[in-house]
């Protein structure tokens, strides 16, 4: 796992936290290493768990987690195809619709997989973070990172407006919207010690990300 991007290979509990239930069908998009298959396998959570990774390396050791892992990008119709035809109490989605060239279309056809009572969960990044003001408008400068906001690999960009543009454009309801906070874009960076003011005179300026959970309309 040496050379795996660990922004996206971790165990992600704030989306998890969200998933409620027992014997759960759950399809997790950017599934990685197969870390939230097997925590919540252990939790006795979920009992049947379907995943989509584009790297091949990690899809591997997702298969060790996971009933049934499809290799490759999901904007690809063959790839896409290949999800089951079963429907899913739970689909996660962390920090993957900002990689996509239409993730309007993929989260709408993603919530036909859904079943009656069925949630979506997913994560996309806070383009409107006090980092990008200092960066771009006091710097003069758009950094191309491996990981945050400012990660090369993104193409999509989002603030809590444009996300629910994109729930609604998907034909699903907001249920809950979360908020991780931070300083700086930097991994480690801390708040100081009036941080919980800035939180909430600026709760958008100091979002990191958002967590979003929605369901069919």
């Amino acid at each position: 796992m040496d050379g795996f991007n660990k922004s996206y290979t971790g165990l992600r509990l704030d989306l998890l936290r969200h998933v409620k239930g027992n014997n759960l069908s759950i399809l997790d998009i950017g599934c990685a290493t197969g870390a939230n298959a097997e925590f919540l396998r252990n939790q006795k959570v979920g009992s049947y768990f379907e995943g989509i990774e584009i790297d091949s390396e990690m899809a591997a050791l997702a298969k060790q987690n996971m009933d049934k892992v499809i290799v490759g990008d999901i904007e690809e119709v063959s790839v896409f195809d290949q999800i089951s035809e079963r429907s899913f109490d739970v689909i996660l989605i962390g920090d993957v619709l900002e990689h996509l060239r239409n993730p309007w279309r993929i989260l709408g056809e993603l919530a036909t997989k859904l079943k009656s009572q069925g949630i979506v969960i997913f994560s996309v990044p806070n383009i409107r973070h006090i980092d990008v003001f200092i960066h771009v408008f006091l710097k003069g400068y758009w950094p191309y990172n491996e990981r945050g906001i400012f990660d090369k690999t993104h193409i999509r960009m989002f603030t809590k407006h444009n996300i629910l543009e994109l729930i609604d454009f998907a034909n699903l309801s907001l249920i809950d919207i979360d908020r991780n906070y931070r300083y700086r874009d930097a991994i480690g960076s801390k708040f100081p010690f009036y941080g919980g003011v800035l939180k909430a005179l600026f709760p958008d300026l100091y979002t990191f990300q958002f967590v979003v959970v929605c369901e069919k309309r």
